[in-house]
């Protein structure tokens, strides 16, 4: 792109002490089939102590690196470009995601094409690793995982890519989970619309984002995603999958899937989500639930005191962001196009296949 020429689109990576996944994202984004498309690449870098800034400068320095002075997680990351950002488009990538040639060309067409009640396009996105399906019976493999088309253990050679995400779905238990977790690639064609956007790869429009706010700094990291895409079905826009854009994706290895950290910000961010964006009734009995339970696995002491720890940590910050979501709600109440219980409508019931899914 030219010093001065506008982009039509700007492509946001945030990462945190990501030296050794950052590159391959960047590297598939050099190499990007753009007909003739203008695009900006973005890395925000969040304080990180591994190097990654000097990496990302030194090694792409036709990217723009932002250093933000502190952790800003991943909401307020993407932040200091989505606030500011000039482009109609705005694309949303993982650190640890590597997209496929064409994947940011085939975004932008597919939502300049879109109406304009369509504010985002979420991605497709594959586990990187490859699998070989295996008979749940009889495999002493303690690295398998089972999904709804069967069980498979990880392979370098195997026959089958398993999806990440096609999208964020809510349950009607309040959870949110990844629209295709664990589904074999090759069978899974699930319907364009979605209820969310999966934030490890996605086009969103600018235009939407300045009607409805960009991620809700207080989240940091996980459920971000589902809340912004909660708020823009309240607004009246629509979210749907684009299958043909493909990423690549290391799964929770910024994070690490079941770590304290994922553990804390998702139960919290859940139960925050919904006080803002559910209906009273959902988001009481969530709460309700989640308080009981809590003080009924201290009590009988039926799961390891770290995970009760946690929760109780969970409950004390939502409870202390309890007052500063309610006045979020009561903004979002007065400027919504849709009301709560409709939007409710486009929640799933629990499936009994998986047992985990959330979070990217």
């Amino acid at each position: 792109m030219n010093p001065g020429t506008a982009p039509d689109v700007t492509v946001v990576t945030v990462t945190y002490n990501g030296a050794d996944l950052v590159g391959a994202c960047l590297d598939a984004l050099a190499h990007q089939e753009l007909d003739g498309l203008r695009m900006e690449v973005v890395v925000v870098d969040n304080a990180s102590t591994d190097g990654t800034a000097d990496l990302v400068a030194r090694e792409h320095p036709e990217v723009r690196l932002v250093r933000s002075p502190v952790n800003r997680g991943f909401a307020g990351g993407n932040n200091l470009v989505l606030d500011t950002v000039a482009s109609p488009y705005v694309i949303l990538l993982n650190n640890d995601a590597v997209p496929e040639p064409d994947f940011v060309a085939t975004l932008v067409r597919a939502l300049d094409a879109a109406p304009d009640d369509v504010a985002c396009l979420t991605a497709t996105v594959l586990l990187a690793d490859r699998f070989r399906p295996v008979d749940a019976a009889s495999t002493t493999a303690a690295d398998t995982v089972t999904g709804p088309d069967g069980t498979y253990v990880a392979a370098p050679d195997g026959p089958v890519t398993l999806v990440n995400s096609t999208g964020n779905q809510v349950r009607t238990d309040g959870y949110g989970v990844d629209r295709g977790w664990l589904a074999d690639a090759a069978t899974h064609h699930p319907p364009a619309d979605v209820f969310g956007f999966c934030g490890a790869a996605a086009i969103l429009r600018t235009s939407a984002l300045r009607e409805v706010g960009t991620f809700d700094e207080d989240f940091f990291l996980y459920y971000e995603d589902t809340d912004l895409s909660w708020r823009l079905r309240l607004a009246g826009y629509q979210v749907r999958h684009c299958p043909e854009a493909v990423v690549h994706h290391q799964h929770a290895a910024s994070t690490g899937e079941g770590s304290e950290l994922f553990r804390f910000h998702d139960g919290r961010n859940r139960l925050l989500m919904l006080v803002k964006d559910a209906s009273a009734g959902l988001a009481l009995r969530c709460v309700g639930r989640y308080a009981l339970t809590t003080a009924s696995i201290g009590l009988r002491r039926r799961q390891p005191w770290p995970l009760v720890r946690t929760r109780l940590r969970v409950l004390a910050s939502f409870v202390r962001l309890l007052p500063r979501m309610l006045r979020k709600r009561r903004v979002i109440t007065r400027t919504a196009a849709v009301s709560r219980r409709d939007v409710e409508h486009l929640l799933v019931e629990p499936s009994s296949h998986v047992t985990g899914g959330y979070r990217t």
